[in-house]
Formats: structure tokens, C-alpha cells, sequence
């Protein structure tokens, strides 16, 4: 079932934009049908497998062989779509990616490399060939950013943070997926925010604030509903079911599972219906109706795939559950153990500690005390990793600083409906044609006020932009950051909340511009502009307040977490491959942090992160200071 709907969600990332296109390529190659096809598995525009795949052959069928930009959409569009059911498809879908990577590998980074070095990532991950995919799709993370390309960052960013959230790994999943969920926006991918939403929740119920997530979820499901997406409708019902389980609402979460297995059974999916009646088993068992539940087990463990770990892991679980209280310990020690393959094949920590704490009671239950007493050691240490994780500050943070507004995922545009004027003639009927050349003078002259009138607006607009934007970088220049600065102020004045600063500059930058040169002085503040930016909320105000100096205005962000992204902004410009702009290049940066205590104005708090900021430079650059 899960695996159904992320194929589907896997054909969509196979496309990034047609707007590389130059125009003489688009002029010449005019396949408009084509790019009718792209934009229906951009936006999710199929029922279902069936139909993309025959979208997928006509797709192939109607480009020209020289094509060549469109042939690449085809090759990765291909990769995703390739068959995954089974451990062969799998390792032939794996194959295909890398005779298609070993064929596109230069240059290097480019787009079709990292979406095909995700696309295998993706396919390994469900092979159980869990530390190669996470390498894989952090790989080609990497060179998304390299590329600048927010798709393929989003896309590369969704998939590992769901791995990381199935693994237990939540304070870093919730990082990724919600950069991915505020990108795909960005983007106007309503579908993909849409998905990356419900692995956030998911993440949340995993980590423990299963309300949280049911607030989403419950609210992603209304949408799916009124939008005719049934399967994603049943995929967030699913959720929701797992979240009321886990607040302890049996009989509700029960119900729908019911509803659940009542879809795929008119879907006539085998699959999803063994998962689902694995679900309901696990409920069943809570319940304390064993039998019943040991009968769905059974009508399920033969169309449960070995390969499917997740649901096949769960099923044992659930079998063992059921033997130890019916006191067939040696069945449970049995199941116990194929669990625990699953688990550990996926990596799901959160899965074995729940199978270490049950393998302990049968051992018990057994009387064979030394394998009991190991089975609670290995739990007592996978727990304590799990604990620390969850407990981790970057977590609380990740969740604090999570936008909920953003759920909704409507760009409202306010548009102002002018309502036209109508002028009325009063002339007196003398000679008809008079009036046609009274009418056709006042169009033309309405036209020549109309077009007079854009024209002056729209410069007047670029005029205030040149104004408030440093032209290199295309930050706020230092008018425009103060003025914000000196808003937010007032801001955290009225409304009692922190606010932070972060005052950074170019390390030795002199030296660059006396031995580089200043193209490549210019080129360095261009990418620590970028760098910046792209680390930042998008409330957050960057801009560039003098030669090398950059100013960082952190609305509602206390001192501690200000230092903590300072610390990370220090550590990304150090780690980034400055050799890409020259070879001799290294460059760090220097930082003050300062929060908003008492101060009535912007003037006194930037002499106080100035003053941090000349302690870093003291202290041997390359460092924050807090004052």
C-alpha cells in the first residue's frame, strides 16, 4: 500500500523544469503535447498507475530521437517509473539507474546525474540496502544545492527525511522535510507540500506529539477528500489512524483501519489489503481479542511480501504478540526473530526496541533467563540512542521554529478587480460619423493615459527596488536593513518576544580582492550572500551593509538559538569548496551575536554584536562571540 502511492510520488520527481529551454530548442522542437504530458506529472494529473504509465509510452512515443532535452525527462521519468514489487524488480530497477548514471556522467554535478542518483538511492533504500541509498541521495543533496536547483533540493530532501523518520532519526528528518514542504511552496507543488506535510506528521506522531500530527492530518485528509485524491485521502486516514492508537483512541483508530481495508478491497489490491488487516491485527491485540487477530494475521502473512519490510515486520511483531499470550513461546520466539531481520534491514530502531522489550517477556515467560537478560540489555541500549535523539534541542527547535500557517498552502493573491469607468458621451446626434471619431479619439487616448500610467508605475516600482537592494548580491542594502531592523524592534517591543542579531564579515577578504583580483572578490560575497539566504527563515531579513559586511535580523529568536545559527552559518562557509571559484580560495567568516535586551533603537544593539564581532577577529577568526 505505502509502496503503491510512493510510485506514484516517485514519478513526479523524475521531471524538473522545461524553462532551461533556450528559446531557439523550444521554437524549433514544438511538441506541445508533450509538454502537456510534463505538466500532468508535475501536478499529479492521473488517476493512477495505469494511467501514467501510458502516459509514460506516448511520452516516449511523440518526442523526436534528437530531442535531446526531452529525451533526458524521458530517461528520468523512466527510472522512476521502472517496476519495484519485487527484490529482482528491485535489482533491476537499481541496474537501470546505474548504466543510466554511468551514461550521464559528465559534467558533473548536472541535473539528470542527481535526479538519477536519487532515483537509485530511492530503489536501494527498499532493497535493504539502507547506508548506500542514505549515501546516495545525501550525494545528490549535495549537488542539488551545487546546482542551485530548489526542485531537486526539495525532492532529494523529502526522501531523506522520510528515511531519517522511519529509522527514529527525527531531529534531522523534521529539518529536511520541513525545508522540502516550505520549497515545494515556493514552488506553487501544492501535491508534493501536500505529502511532505504528512511526513512531518508522521515524524511528529513517531517523536511522541501525535496531537500535533493528528491536527494536520485531519486537515490534509478535508483536502484530499474535496480534491478527489482517494488514495492520498486513504493514506492520511491510515496516518490518522496510527496517531489515535497512539493516543490511546483504540476504538476510533480501529474504525479506520476498517475504512481502510474497505478501499483496498474495492481497489482489489491484495497488498494494501494484507497491510491494512496487519493494522487492524495490531489494534485487535490492544483489545485483548487474540484470536481474532491471529485469524487476520494468518489471511494476511501470504500476500505480505518479504520485500515490503515495513508491514512485514510489523506482522511478525504481531504474531509473536499473539503466541506469547497464547503461550506458544516457541512460535513467538520464532516471528520474534523474523521481526527483528525486518527491523534491523530498514534500520527502524524504534520497531526493534518495541521487538527487544517483547523478546524479553517471551524469554521470561520461557524461564531462560540469560537470553531474557540480553534481550533487555539490547533494548536498554537501542532505547538510550532513541532517547537522545528525541530529546535532542535541535528538535525542540525545529519544531518551534515549524510555521503551522503554512499547512493551509495557499498563496492568497489579493487581486484588486479595477472596475472600468464608463464614459459617458453626451453628444448631441448631428452627424453619426462625428460620433465614431469622437469615439475612436477617447479610446485612443485612454489607451496613451493607460500605457503612460503602467509605465510610470512599473518604473516607479524598479526605481524603489534599485533603492532598497544592494546591486551585487541582491540583499537589502544597509537602508533597507535598518529600517527593517528598527520595525522589528518596535515589534518585539510590543509584543514581548526576542529578537537577535548576527553581524558577520569576510575573513581577510582584502587579501582576496589584492592576490585574486575583485571578479573574484565579487564573486565570493555573491555565494556568502547565497549561502546565507539559503540557511534562513523566510521572515529573516540578510542583507549587506557595507564592502564585506553583512547584517542578520532574526525576528522571534532567542540568544541561544541565535548563537546555535550563527555556529551553523560559521561552519557551512568554512565546509564549502571554495575551490570552485578559484583554487587557491579558503574563505571564513567572523561573527557577533547580540540580542535585543532594553535598547529603544537599532543603533546601540549593532555597536554591541559590532563589538562581539571585533572579539571574534580577536580570538583568531573563524568563530562567534556573543555580547
Amino acid at each position: 500500500m505505502k509502496k503503491y502511492r510512493e510510485n506514484i510520488l516517485s514519478i513526479s520527481i523524475l521531471l524538473t523544469t522545461l524553462l532551461l529551454l533556450s528559446p531557439a530548442w523550444a521554437e524549433y522542437y514544438d511538441n506541445a503535447r508533450a509538454d502537456e504530458i510534463y505538466q500532468k506529472f508535475e501536478q499529479v494529473d492521473y488517476k493512477d498507475q495505469k494511467e501514467a504509465d501510458a502516459l509514460l509510452k506516448e511520452y516516449k512515443q511523440i518526442i523526436a530521437a534528437d530531442d535531446d532535452v526531452r529525451q533526458k525527462l524521458f530517461i528520468r521519468q523512466n527510472c522512476w517509473g521502472q517496476p519495484s514489487e519485487t527484490n529482482e524488480q528491485l535489482a533491476k530497477a537499481i541496474e537501470y539507474a546505474q548504466q543510466q548514471l554511468l551514461i550521464y556522467s559528465e559534467p558533473y554535478p548536472s541535473e539528470i546525474h542527481t535526479n538519477l542518483l536519487l532515483c537509485m538511492g530511492y530503489y536501494k533504500n527498499y532493497a535493504g540496502q539502507v547506508e548506500a541509498a542514505f549515501a546516495d541521495i545525501s550525494s545528490a543533496v549535495s549537488s542539488a544545492y551545487e546546482l542551485e536547483s530548489p526542485r531537486l533540493i526539495a525532492d532529494g530532501r523529502s526522501i531523506r527525511g522520510s528515511m531519517m523518520s522511519y529509522q527514529g532519526n527525527y531531529n534531522a528528518a523534521l529539518e529536511d522535510l520541513i525545508t522540502a514542504q516550505h520549497l515545494y511552496e515556493k514552488l506553487n507543488l501544492t501535491y508534493w507540500a501536500n505529502e511532505t506535510l504528512n511526513e512531518i506528521a508522521t515524524s511528529y506522531r513517531r517523536f511522541g506529539d501525535s496531537e500535533t500530527a493528528l491536527k494536520y492530518q485531519i486537515k490534509l485528509e478535508k483536502m484530499y477528500i474535496e480534491s478527489g485524491l482517494l488514495m492520498e485521502a486513504d493514506t492520511i486516514n491510515v496516518q490518522i489512524a496510527f496517531s489515535l492508537e497512539a493516543l490511546g483512541k483504540i476504538n476510533e483508530s480501529t474504525e479506520r483501519f476498517y475504512r481502510s481495508l474497505k478501499y483496498w478491497q474495492s481497489q482489489k489490491n491484495k497488498v494494501a489489503v494484507a497491510g491494512t488487516k496487519v493494522n487492524i491485527a495490531g489494534n485487535l491485540i490492544l483489545q485483548g481479542q487474540i484470536d481474532k487477530a491471529l485469524t487476520l494475521l494468518k489471511e494476511a502473512e501470504p500476500d505480505v511480501p518479504l520485500e515490503y519490510e515495513g508491514p512485514h515486520s510489523f506482522m511478525c511483531l504481531y504474531f509473536a504478540q499473539a503466541y506469547l499470550v497464547k503461550n506458544e513461546l516457541d512460535k513467538a520466539i520464532e516471528y520474534s526473530k523474523k521481526a527483528s531481520i525486518d527491523f534491523n534491514r530498514g534500520a527502524n530502531k524504534r520497531g526493534e526496541t518495541q521487538n527487544l522489550r517483547l523478546l524479553n517477556d517471551i524469554y521470561l515467560a520461557k524461564g531462560d533467563i540469560a537470553n531474557a537478560h540480553k534481550a533487555l540489555s539490547d533494548f536498554v541500549d537501542m532505547h538510550l540512542i532513541l532517547d537522545k535523539q528525541i530529546m535532542s534541542d535541535k528538535n525542540a527547535e525545529m519544531q518551534t521554529r515549524f510555521n503551522t500557517d503554512k499547512v493551509q498552502n495557499e498563496n492568497e493573491l489579493l487581486l484588486k478587480a479595477a472596475s472600468d469607468k464608463e464614459l459617458q458621451l453626451q453628444i448631441m446626434q448631428r452627424n453619426e460619423s462625428m460620433q465614431i471619431v469622437i469615439i475612436i479619439l477617447v479610446a485612443i487616448i485612454l489607451i496613451i493615459v493607460s500605457v503612460f500610467a503602467y509605465k510610470q508605475v512599473k518604473r516607479k516600482r524598479t526605481y524603489q527596488t534599485l533603492a532598497l537592494t544592494d546591486e551585487l548580491t541582491g540583499l537589502s542594502n544597509r537602508r533597507d536593513t535598518y529600517h527593517q531592523g528598527e520595525l522589528f524592534i518596535k515589534q518585539a517591543k510590543q509584543s514581548g518576544k526576542p529578537f537577535s542579531v548576527i553581524s558577520f564579515d569576510a575573513d581577510h577578504f582584502k587579501q582576496v580582492n589584492d592576490t585574486l583580483g575583485h571578479e573574484v572578490g565579487d564573486k565570493v560575497l555573491v555565494k556568502l550572500a547565497a549561502l546565507t539566504t539559503g540557511m534562513m527563515r523566510e521572515n529573516d531579513v540578510v542583507g549587506r551593509v557595507g564592502g564585506e559586511e553583512f547584517l542578520v535580523l532574526l525576528p522571534n529568536i532567542s540568544h541561544t538559538i541565535a548563537l546555535e545559527i550563527a555556529q551553523r552559518l560559521i561552519d557551512c562557509i568554512a565546509n564549502y569548496e571554495w575551490s570552485q571559484i578559484s583554487p587557491e580560495l579558503h574563505q571564513t567568516v567572523s561573527a557577533g551575536v547580540t540580542s535585543l535586551t532594553n535598547e529603544a533603537e537599532l543603533s546601540p544593539l549593532l555597536l554591541k554584536a559590532d563589538h562581539a564581532l571585533y572579539s571574534a577577529k580577536a580570538d583568531g577568526r573563524n568563530c562567534v562571540r556573543s555580547a
